[in-house]
């Protein structure tokens, strides 16, 4: 009896000196070294709590999480009553993309220990991973209100509301963050995203900097900043900040990403696709990386054009007037809805400069007796180049290189005059510039919302003729009663989709908190089940469970978006009639996309 109790304790300090070491070694960065120790101590004892706990955290910062998974369950066999190894669990399997196992896992783990903020934090976050932001959101102000200035709740609650578009509150939470935490990190990087997204690229650069002063060689920060760069199109700095966070965190596949996007955006397609090789290296079954390096594969090169000699040039500056020209007078329609300058530039600024080229070229030995002809042929060369550069880039920006839609069939359908125009006149006016042809249909005509002098039928006319729609309608239906005539609206848009033969049809969606915008999609869902493609637009009644998946890019159609909205003279009175609103969202929008502004959809269905 004697020697079993003697050995046992033997064994009891063997593996306690062992679990000790193991958490020196672990705290000292030496994984290798702990990992071994650890595993002679659980070895020994194979219940030891403590011992399991920190051999699951050196598979952790290995990045082996189904080893570390595998220890947390068996800690909690154990001893099922541990929420601390419940709630690390559930952050485990959060970092594995497993967010509907975390969830459960820390709800398993609050009702072991309801008072533990740090559990509804990290339960919160999940929850905004999985965009749940309403019951992530109810999460952070219910830790505040028992702790008004618990950091992660405050930093939380901001990432919530900068990602619904809410960005006035985020900054006001983080300006109280920051006054509370001047020190940490973490804050100044929300702070700088945040301003970022408001276009307030100064400041989001001072809020960065001074979160790097506090944690040096951050790479979350340095891919912030180079994220900044790349949205302010300086592709030079930005792929010098990623590089920094490369060197910091050579495997981070966000890095490598985002080093793809800069120089694909400079148009060096082969430093492009060695970094998304490099992502793909990280991990193969990357969406977005495949997606890159598939499209990237199949683009044409480019083509390097040198000109040789002075007759070269001339055929090339002719070439390319020509082309213009002719590009303008196909686009005249485009170009009229633009500024003036552009008319006046292509019809008397870019002839002037031409024949000013063409007369130093042939007539050069006539006018060498009153003037340097070298001199002016220089300068006529120059100014030429600059003339044909701006006029290209001019047509380029409003042709905007959308054959997306070409042989498409567009049907928008709205519930009342100017649910178009917010919720996808950016889409309507590109479809129609690249060539397809393009219908309005609105249900009511808006009566109930009507307020001064003006029509609301004339208003959307008017609209509807701005954007150049190739047929619109405006229904009788009674304006905020479209829900009990579901049945004959389904028969009043199944009729206009015969009519026109509709591939695309828009309309509202769902979810939407108007009756009269939910009663257009049931109605639309109905009659367009032959369609091709239905795509669910927000407004501004839309709440903020609606999650986009399919994304056009507006930029060079934000301004006459904004124009639609001055016809609208009844409605100018309502907040949502803001040129800045419209514009914020849109932006917002743009930034989720990888664009400036864009207009966003919920996919019904969709034939590609």
């Amino acid at each position: 009896m004697y020697h079993i109790l003697l050995t046992i304790l033997l064994l009891q300090a063997t593996y306690s000196d062992l679990y000790h070491e193991g958490q020196m070694l672990l705290n000292k960065g030496d994984i290798k070294g702990a990992e071994a120790v650890l595993t002679k101590a659980a070895l020994l004892n194979h219940g030891h709590v403590p011992t399991l706990k920190a051999l699951a955290e050196v598979y952790a910062k290995s990045k082996r999480f189904p080893e570390a998974i595998n220890q947390y369950q068996r800690i909690i066999e154990l001893n099922p009553n541990d929420s601390g190894a419940r709630g690390r669990l559930a952050e485990l399997y959060s970092w594995v993309g497993n967010n509907d196992k975390a969830i459960v896992t820390y709800k398993e783990a609050i009702e072991l220990d309801k008072k533990n903020h740090g559990l509804k934090t990290g339960l919160a976050r999940v929850l905004r991973w999985s965009r749940r932001y309403d019951e992530a959101e109810q999460l952070y102000n219910d830790v505040l209100k028992e702790n008004p200035n618990h950091h992660k709740a405050l930093e939380g609650l901001a990432k919530i509301y900068a990602m619904t578009g809410d960005l006035s509150a985020a900054n006001g939470i983080l300006d109280k963050a920051i006054r509370l935490y001047p020190d940490e990190a973490e804050l100044y990087k929300e702070k700088g995203n945040v301003l970022a997204w408001q276009k307030d690229f100064h400041g989001a650069m001072e809020a960065l900097q001074r979160g790097l002063s506090l944690s040096q060689n951050n790479p979350d920060i340095y891919r912030t900043i180079g994220d900044v760069y790349f949205w302010m199109k300086d592709y030079q700095k930005s792929i010098e900040t990623y590089k920094k966070a490369e060197a910091v965190e050579p495997d981070n596949i966000d890095t490598h990403l985002m080093l793809a996007k800069v120089y694909r955006a400079m148009g060096k397609a082969q430093l492009s696709e060695e970094h998304l090789k490099v992502a793909l290296r990280i991990n193969p079954f990357n969406a977005e990386a495949n997606k890159l390096l598939s499209e990237i594969s199949g683009s044409p090169g480019y083509m390097l054009v040198k000109t040789t000699g002075e007759a070269l040039e001339l055929l090339v500056h002719l070439f390319v007037f020509g082309l213009v020209i002719y590009a303008y007078k196909r686009k005249r329609r485009i170009l009229r809805r633009r500024h003036k300058v552009y008319t006046y530039f292509v019809n008397f600024v870019l002839p002037a400069f031409t024949i000013l080229t063409f007369t130093i070229h042939f007539g050069g030995n006539a006018i060498s007796r009153w003037l340097d002809v070298e001199m002016l042929h220089s300068l006529s060369e120059n100014l030429l180049l600059f003339a044909l550069g701006i006029s290209f880039l001019t047509l380029l920006w409003a042709e905007h290189k959308s054959k997306e839609f070409k042989e498409s069939v567009v049907l928008a359908i709205g519930a009342h005059p100017d649910d178009i125009e917010l919720g996808c006149g950016g889409f309507i006016m590109k479809a129609k510039d690249s060539g397809a042809k393009v219908y309005g249909l609105t249900l009511t005509k808006g009566e109930n919302g009507h307020s001064g002098n003006g029509s609301r039928k004339q208003e959307a006319e008017k609209t509807a003729r701005f954007m150049e729609l190739d047929g619109f309608w405006i229904k009788d239906f009674k304006d905020t009663g479209l829900k009990e005539s579901i049945p004959m609206i389904k028969d009043a848009i199944e009729e206009k989709i015969k009519e026109t033969g509709a591939t695309i049809v828009l309309t509202h969606t769902g979810i939407d908190i108007h009756s009269d915008h939910q009663a257009a999609f049931e109605a639309t869902k109905e009659a367009a089940r032959d369609v091709a493609s239905v795509l669910c637009y927000e407004d501004v009644s839309t709440p903020r469970e609606f999650v986009p998946n399919y994304y056009i890019d507006i930029t060079g159609y934000i301004d006459d978006k904004l124009r639609l909205i001055t016809f609208h003279k009844t409605q100018e009175h309502k907040t949502y009639m803001e040129p800045s609103v419209l514009k914020g969202r849109a932006a917002h929008r743009g930034l989720q996309s990888g664009v400036s502004y864009a207009e966003a959809f919920r996919i019904h269905k969709i034939l590609k």
